[in-house]
């Protein structure tokens, strides 16, 4: 059967709709021809009882598909509301790395809920989901996988050759081995390739390379998964207090914590949300959009008032107004080119939030050649077009100005908005645009403000 475009937008449809009219055994059936990311996506847009209702109908392997999908704010209210239980049924066929998540979130909000949860887990998969429920959220501790291939420095090649035939499934096609000391702390590692070329009798210690590189459980989990793309390893160990090693981020779980941040971040630049698709129905859409929309009115009405206070001085000089979009929409523009290699830069892991400074005086230096070369050309053209030259040379000099203002904030403030935590991608394309209009408008008016005698002749 084909599932084409306009059979999964009726499929999604029919769910909605089964879920809105309290029909929940249809939504059931309607979700089983869906994906449990697109299915946890729709249950956000549908009332609350019936969510409730239709997890407890689901068979437990699916609904803990469906719930690993949600937003871990999100699964743990929405398990929270039902009987231990059924809670525990679906919470125990949660991914451990998702159900880590969940349960950090209850093990600070109802501590003994928390500690109900996982008594009704398995006591190896407990143990695991207590281990990366540990970490906070979006850290590579959070992430990591627990099972990887670890061997004593000082052994011989046969032991570990010997390691490897007995190790279990989720290990025994690892890429590397790790070489530990008394402490745990990683020594070296060694690739399988490596280990299989060298002689049984071969000590660990001669071979292994000694340069590795690491994170640790609090370091971001999305930096992690770029240093291991930008690195090409097909492991990241994850180190705890002490150096010990405790966890790897494999190669599947960083593309897929890539892929998710870039379909995400290429929704917020265009500022739309990451949860919208193209089938998502128009009143979603603007559920989705209209209130950030709303957010850069409120952010622009600053030049609206910086405009509005030289109302005067327009009026005396009405050209003025011609010149200033171009000031405006220049600035705009550069700030862009400058905060596009900012977000690149952090993105593929080249650049950290302690470079800002370099960033700035790096910016400044394009700024002001730009800013002087930009500024001249505009100064020449204005003049040209009205026969004024002061009117030239106020114009040119605001444009100048306004890009070297952009250039220096389009540089730097992914790196601000990335030190609080926050999405650079989301937001600093409405910041940038704001403060370029109002630094743009307001040397510009307030130039032609105090030379206003010169231009009028």
């Amino acid at each position: 059967m084909l599932l084409l475009p306009e059979t999964l937008a009726k499929h999604r449809v029919d769910l909605l709709e089964a879920l809105e009219e309290d029909r929940i055994s249809e939504a059931v059936d309607a979700s089983t021809r869906l994906s449990a990311g697109r299915v946890a996506e729709l249950l956000s847009e549908a009332p609350r009882d019936q969510v409730l209702a239709f997890l407890v109908q689901l068979p437990h392997d699916r609904g803990g598909e469906i719930v690993g999908a949600l937003p871990s704010s999100v699964a743990a209210d929405l398990l929270d509301d039902l009987a231990p239980e059924q809670a525990i049924g679906l919470f125990s066929r949660v991914r451990p790395e998702y159900a880590g998540d969940i349960w950090w979130i209850w093990n600070r909000t109802d501590p003994e809920w928390a500690v109900q949860m996982l008594a009704g887990l398995e006591p190896e998969r407990a143990a695991r989901v207590r281990e990366l429920g540990s970490h906070e959220p979006g850290t590579a501790g959070a992430v990591m996988s627990l099972a990887y291939l670890s061997v004593p420095a000082g052994r011989q090649v046969r032991d570990v050759v010997d390691a490897l035939r007995a190790a279990p499934p989720e290990v025994e096609r690892s890429n590397y081995v790790y070489v530990l000391d008394e402490d745990g702390k990683v020594r070296g590692v060694l690739s399988i390739r490596d280990l299989f070329l060298a002689g049984r009798d071969e000590t660990l210690d001669r071979i292994m390379n000694a340069d590795v590189v690491a994170v640790r459980t609090d370091d971001d989990a999305l930096d992690a998964a770029r240093l291991l793309r930008n690195r090409r390893l097909k492991l990241l160990p994850v180190l705890e207090e002490g150096d010990r090693l405790v966890g790897v981020i494999t190669r599947d779980d960083a593309f897929e914590l890539l892929a998710e941040e870039l379909a995400a971040g290429f929704a917020r630049s265009q500022q739309a949300s990451p949860d919208e698709s193209f089938f998502t129905p128009p009143m979603g859409a603007v559920r989705r959009r209209l209130p950030w929309m709303g957010t850069n009115v409120f952010l622009n009405l600053g030049a609206v008032f910086v405009i509005a206070s030289f109302e005067n001085t327009i009026a005396q000089v009405a050209i003025l107004a011609a010149f200033l979009p171009m000031i405006t929409d220049m600035g705009g523009n550069v700030g862009i080119q400058a905060l596009s290699v900012a977000i690149r830069s952090i993105g593929l892991g080249e650049a950290r939030v302690r470079d800002i400074w370099r960033a700035v005086r790096k910016e400044v230096l394009v700024g002001l050649v730009n800013g002087a070369a930009l500024g001249s050309l505009f100064a020449a053209v204005a003049w040209f077009l009205e026969a004024n030259p002061w009117l030239g040379m106020v114009a040119g000099l605001a444009l100048g100005v306004n890009v070297l203002v952009a250039s220096v904030v389009g540089g730097s403030l992914p790196f601000i908005i990335k030190r609080f935590g926050k999405d650079p991608a989301m937001m600093t394309g409405p910041f940038l645009t704001t403060i370029t209009d109002i630094t743009g408008v307001t040397i510009y008016l307030g130039l032609s403000t105090v030379f206003l005698t010169q231009i009028l002749g």
